[in-house]
């Protein structure tokens, strides 16, 4: 299935959920598991998960006052995702050294065949390689990662730099293959749909006409010093998009789920939806 299609899929199973959770099932929960499988169900989860999320109202009767969750304790020195001190967290001059990360962005340039001085030149235009920077549209980290972008590229906190590189060199990466058919407008393309959304790029075939995305672009190229990329594409491992199942368990309860039921055969009324795509 051609990127563009896979991508629709993906954006479509979520919307799906999330409509139906709405509509017909109360609210829809999204989150890691222990194993770091993004799980999107109606079901709230028991145990401890990371990066939840709820959609939806939920149905009468009312649910039972709000319990704090127990959180993973944070890597050290990266506060935690969605708190306060991770927009306020201190922010020693030593973070802010262009050369702080070298090592970390050399090794996802050679692992997405990337050039290490385009990882450089987009983190010093996104962030000033501050990792606790937030835009005030919410993007967060060293790359500036959007929530639902970093949580379709598997970050989990993007104020830990490496995870935050790692997802926006990831990203990069399917950008510059999305657009390989322009090579000559191929790096541009690729970081007005970083800036933009590839969806709005793919539609005008151009840089859109939005005076940010105009000097998010020209800025970068500066920096950069150049308008195209020289290096292969990447093999770039692809991000499945999880099937949909919808059955009832054993208690009688529907669940509306990416994760199959594990016997079947108890479960004869299950319905599947597939759906894949590449990043």
């Amino acid at each position: 299935m051609p990127v563009k299609s896979r991508l629709i899929c993906l954006l479509a199973i979520i919307s799906l959920l999330a409509c139906c959770g709405s509509a017909l099932y109360g609210q829809v929960y999204s989150y890691f598991d222990a194993n770091g499988v993004r799980i999107f169900t109606n079901i709230p989860p028991s145990g401890l998960v990371q990066d939840l999320r709820i959609s939806g109202a939920p149905v009468p009767p009312p649910p039972a006052p709000t319990q704090v969750k127990k959180s993973a304790p944070p890597k050290p020195g990266v506060p935690p995702k969605g708190t306060a001190a991770a927009k306020t967290a201190p922010q020693p001059a030593q973070v802010l050294d262009p050369g702080a990360y070298d090592e970390i962005i050399t090794r996802y340039a050679v692992e997405f065949s990337l050039d290490p001085k385009l990882l450089q030149s987009m983190i010093a235009t996104e962030s000033g390689f501050n990792p606790y920077a937030v835009s005030p549209k919410g993007a967060q980290g060293l790359m500036q990662l959007m929530p639902d972008t970093a949580a379709r590229l598997g970050v989990t906190n993007p104020f830990d730099p490496e995870d935050n590189i790692s997802g926006g060199a990831r990203y990069i990466r399917f950008l510059l293959d999305t657009f390989a058919d322009r090579p000559e407008d191929n790096l541009i393309l690729s970081l007005a749909a970083y800036n933009a959304g590839e969806n709005l790029v793919q539609k005008l075939g151009r840089i859109p006409n939005i005076r940010e995305t105009n000097e998010y672009v020209r800025g970068i190229i500066q920096r950069y010093g150049k308008r195209t990329m020289d290096v292969p594409a990447a093999a770039v491992p692809a991000i499945p998009t999880p099937s949909t199942f919808r059955y009832f368990d054993e208690k009688g309860v529907l669940n509306l789920t990416n994760i199959p039921p594990v016997d079947r055969s108890r479960n004869a009324n299950a319905t599947v939806g597939s759906n894949s795509i590449s990043r």
